[in-house]
């Protein structure tokens, strides 16, 4: 699989991770002129703006975890687009934004869910 196979499979992993944990999808691969959002969820109180990234889990040692690759350049553009997602679409939740990494090996894959991975301060 090329770099965009895998990180697509990694979104459809990412999705049914999500539904089974009821979460309700309402929005995918959301755009702005400053980035993208993986997905966008919905569960109890809050809305939450997901970033996923998947890896082969053997690149892990060379690379790192997934969540490293969003760095402040990669904050900035996912709170761009929040602000525009927010400013089109109104809502009373609670914005949160999670991480989701997922791990692919010949075993099959991982999942991490890293829920708040990053605030207005992070």
């Amino acid at each position: 699989m090329n770099k965009k196979e895998i990180g697509d499979y990694g979104e459809a992993l990412a999705r049914r991770y999500l539904r089974r944990r009821f979460y309700r999808i309402v929005e995918t691969n959301y755009k702005t002129k400053h980035g993208e959002i993986d997905i966008i969820a919905k569960k109890g109180r809050y809305i939450i703006f997901v970033e996923v990234k998947t890896r082969k889990e053997e690149h892990t040692e060379l690379y790192g975890r997934p969540a490293y690759a969003v760095n402040y350049g990669k904050r900035e553009h996912i709170r761009y687009s929040i602000r525009n997602y927010l400013a089109r679409n109104n809502t009373r939740l609670i914005p949160r934004i999670d991480i989701i990494e997922v791990y692919l090996s010949e075993k099959g894959h991982r999942i991490e869910h890293i829920k708040n991975a990053f605030g207005a301060q992070g």
